[in-house]
């Protein structure tokens, strides 16, 4: 593939060197047939078909636009593309489609949180070089991946029984670590997405408020939240008063475990949870275990 765009420029210079003298005409003319020649060869290889998941295509080129979007190289990009041929089989399989009044609700939804209307969100899009009709299509696609999910983990018996969630909470106490004194770095907006930016690109581009959270300046489900987070690790960005904020921890302190009667409510949350994740987690390997693969040579 190299070989080919190395003769594309390589042609296209010789074309414009015959394209100044008198005597190249004819070869000029050779030339263009074999530049358009190479550029057809070119453009075979790059949408021709790498591989077909559950009779459904991936082409060279997807795997090139996903290696470059998600900054992963070939293997993962080709893993992440696998996994998403295997999800789009499943929601044919179980019939699952999102209307476009369920798109709308989202919208609606994004549009109350980040405070703005539809024409403000547009904009929005547009000065970050992104298109709505776009994010419309691909914001459909994550709806119905949450209804394949839902539909997978509504497959499992889950045990909501307080005996097992307690039996949980006793081998699992470090999921349930309470700090009584974390240092954060807080990072303000009013744009959500500038801060869902920086977490996913940890690249710092706002200056941050360094701050001592105790449960005398911070509600205990904050300092729950944080608790959970390694040093260095980002939270989800979260609604406040004046926008969105975005928590670094940088330290922590004072750590416990509370009774299991005083968090009981949580333990079974992530119990419950805990358990569905692990269905569906299961429930893919052994569908990706029997998928029908076909790798094709080019």
């Amino acid at each position: 593939m190299k070989f080919l765009n190395v003769n594309v420029y390589f042609l296209s210079f010789v074309m414009i060197y015959f394209d100044y003298t008198n005597k190249g005409f004819l070869m000029k003319k050779i030339l263009m047939i074999l530049l358009f020649f190479v550029a057809i060869v070119n453009a075979k290889v790059l949408n021709s078909v790498a591989l077909v998941v559950e009779k459904e295509p991936i082409t060279n080129y997807d795997i090139e636009q996903t290696m470059k979007l998600l900054k992963l190289p070939r293997e993962q990009a080709l893993a992440v593309l696998i996994n998403e041929k295997m999800e789009l089989s499943q929601i044919k399989q179980f019939s699952i489609v999102v209307n476009e009044l369920e798109v709308d609700a989202a919208i609606s939804k994004i549009l109350t949180q980040n405070k703005m209307n539809l024409e403000q969100f547009k904009n929005s899009l547009k000065a970050k070089g992104q298109n709505y009709e776009l994010f419309r299509h691909n914001l459909k696609k994550d709806l119905e991946k949450r209804k394949l999910y839902e539909k997978i983990a509504s497959m499992n018996k889950t045990d909501f029984s307080e005996e097992s969630a307690k039996k949980f909470f006793e081998a699992n106490k470090e999921k349930f670590l309470f700090y009584t004194s974390i240092d954060v770095k807080i990072y303000r907006s009013n744009d959500q997405a500038i801060l869902e930016k920086m977490k996913a690109d940890k690249k710092i581009t706002l200056k941050a408020q360094n701050v001592n959270l105790n449960p005398h300046n911070a509600d205990p489900r904050l300092l729950a939240l944080l608790s959970q987070l390694k040093i260095g690790e980002f939270s989800p960005v979260l609604n406040s008063k004046e926008g969105f904020e975005l928590y670094e921890v940088m330290a922590k302190g004072g750590a416990n475990v509370p009774e299991f009667e005083q968090i009981k409510d949580s333990v079974m949350n992530v119990y419950f949870n805990e358990q569905r994740q692990n269905y569906i987690q299961d429930y893919f390997d052994k569908l990706r275990s029997k998928l029908n693969i076909e790798y094709l040579k080019n």
